[in-house]
């Protein structure tokens, strides 16, 4: 994977960028530290939507845990309030 400076990055943007098309991956560095990295797109599902699939993971992992019989959110607020 290349890397390439900010500002050499801005003045090559558009080689970069046919680059990318071509399956390429380059790093972007401003003063040596990496901040950003360019990648091809990809337009598959499941690259494209990440958080709604972790959301979907943890509502089936969380299904079936209660607070049990006793308790309820309502409950634990209204206790915390007092």
């Amino acid at each position: 994977m290349k890397h390439f400076g900010a500002f050499e990055a801005k003045t090559h943007f558009s080689e970069i960028l046919g680059n990318v098309m071509n399956g390429e991956k380059f790093i972007i560095t401003k003063h040596g530290v990496q901040v950003a990295m360019i990648i091809p797109f990809t337009s598959k599902e499941e690259d494209t939507h990440p958080i709604q699939d972790t959301i979907r993971a943890l509502k089936k992992l969380r299904k079936g845990i209660t607070l049990g019989k006793k308790l309820s959110v309502k409950k634990m607020i209204e206790k915390g309030r007092k």
